[in-house]
């Protein structure tokens, strides 16, 4: 499952995000992307944004392709038609905008409350692993253009399977932390320690003395990845930078590993 948004940045960032959804923008993926998640760094982002420009440019060549060269083949049109949406939709949610405007805030942040899995380095991971096979299908195996169905199909499987990567190595280093915690709980241990009495609950200095604690290991997660695992643990689409009681309760329980 899915839960929260790889996100926000932290406190020293919040001043590049501003102003909608009551405060909250800003303060995570969904309305602060220019300094968090996925979205980070801009070595991300130009990758995001070149898997966005391929899918678009696939979806322009084969609309018009069928539309200047008439074929009935309403289901072959339409796959088309979804190619040229999600392009348009990748290319709002991955323009590398430093400081993306309000107006384009406000659109990423309904996006990413419908396509959580967007803001998962794997969610990202299965869903360009798809676009790639959507990209294939419309220009190699339709010879519309073989030779761009299989650069850009390629392009799409290798950031596909980078994203999967970098969220499978995250979320299997932070699992070692929720399952050492499991065997705090299970032998008598409290996890209540961990919480501050006062405040909502742990901030991102406070959840990185915690896992510091609990590993030994001073430097077991960056700085970029602590704030991946912050809004991954959240339960909205936004997030203000702090892991609440519930959030850990819910994370800290047998199951299966939560995906970053």
């Amino acid at each position: 499952m899915f839960r929260g948004d790889i996100g926000a940045a932290g406190q020293n960032n919040m001043d590049l995000g501003s102003t909608s959804m009551g405060g909250m923008a800003g303060q995570g993926l969904a309305g602060g992307q220019a300094v968090a998640g996925i979205e980070k760094t801009m070595k991300w982002k130009l990758f995001f944004f070149a898997g966005a420009v391929i899918v678009l440019t696939t979806g322009v060549i084969t609309v018009m392709y069928w539309i200047f060269n008439f074929t009935w083949g309403p289901a072959t049109f339409m796959s088309e038609i979804f190619l040229l949406v999600f392009g348009l939709l990748m290319l709002v949610l991955d323009f590398p905008i430093p400081n993306p405007p309000p107006q384009l805030v406000n659109v990423r942040d309904h996006c990413y409350k419908f396509l959580m899995f967007m803001t998962r380095f794997m969610g990202r991971g299965m869903w360009y692993l798809f676009l790639a096979t959507m990209v294939f299908g419309a220009l190699w195996d339709t010879d519309i253009n073989w030779f761009l169905g299989g650069v850009f199909s390629l392009y799409l499987v290798l950031l596909g399977v980078g994203a999967l990567v970098k969220g499978y190595i995250v979320s299997t280093h932070l699992d070692k932390v929720r399952l050492a915690l499991l065997r705090e709980r299970d032998t008598g241990g409290n996890i209540d320690h961990y919480v501050p009495p006062t405040g909502r609950g742990l901030t991102k200095a406070q959840f990185k003395a915690m896992v510091e604690n609990i590993t030994g290991e001073k430097d077991g997660f960056s700085e970029d990845d602590l704030d991946y695992i912050i809004n991954a643990l959240s339960f909205l689409p936004s997030s203000d930078g702090v892991v609440t009681r519930e959030e850990l309760d819910y994370w800290v329980r047998p199951g299966p590993m939560l995906m970053v």
